[in-house]
C-alpha cells in the first residue's frame, strides 16, 4: 500500500517498486485486507467499549492482540462480562482465518456478466 501511495503522489499511472510494476489487482487486494482489518478492529474495540468499563488503551491492546492472534493480554479478561469474552473469541477466530478469507467465504459468489458497466472518471480529493 505504501508503494501505491508513493506512486500516486508521484503521479505514476501504476504502482512501481524496485523497477517492477505492481498489478492493480494486488493493490486492490492489499487495500481490501487493510480496510477489512481496520473495520474489524474498530468494531471489536467499539463492542468492548460498550460492554467493559476498562481504559481505552487496554481495550485497543486486547482488540489488536485478539485480531492478530498474538496471545498477549493486559489482564482485563477477568474484568469483562460474557458478551465481551464472546467478542474477543470471535475476534481471535476471525484473526486466525484472516480478514480477506473470512469476507470471501461470507460473500455471495457472483456470476460472470457478459456486459460490464461503463468506466467513469471521478474527482478524488
Amino acid at each position: 500500500l505504501l508503494i501505491a501511495i508513493v506512486s500516486t503522489v508521484r503521479g505514476e499511472p501504476s504502482a512501481t517498486a524496485f523497477g517492477r510494476r505492481v498489478k492493480h489487482e494486488l493493490v486492490y487486494r492489499a487495500l481490501s485486507v487493510a480496510l477489512i482489518a481496520l473495520v474489524a478492529l474498530f468494531l471489536v474495540g467499539f463492542l468492548l467499549t460498550l460492554t467493559t468499563d476498562v481504559g481505552f488503551v487496554d481495550i485497543l491492546f486486547e482488540s489488536v492482540s485478539a485480531l492478530g492472534t498474538v496471545g498477549a493480554s493486559t489482564g482485563i479478561t477477568p474484568q469483562t462480562d460474557a458478551i465481551a469474552r464472546i467478542v474477543l473469541i470471535g475476534a481471535m477466530f476471525a484473526g486466525r482465518l484472516g480478514p480477506l478469507t473470512l469476507v470471501l467465504a461470507l460473500a455471495a459468489r457472483s456470476r460472470p456478466v457478459s456486459q460490464r458497466p461503463a468506466v467513469e472518471s471521478i474527482r478524488i480529493g
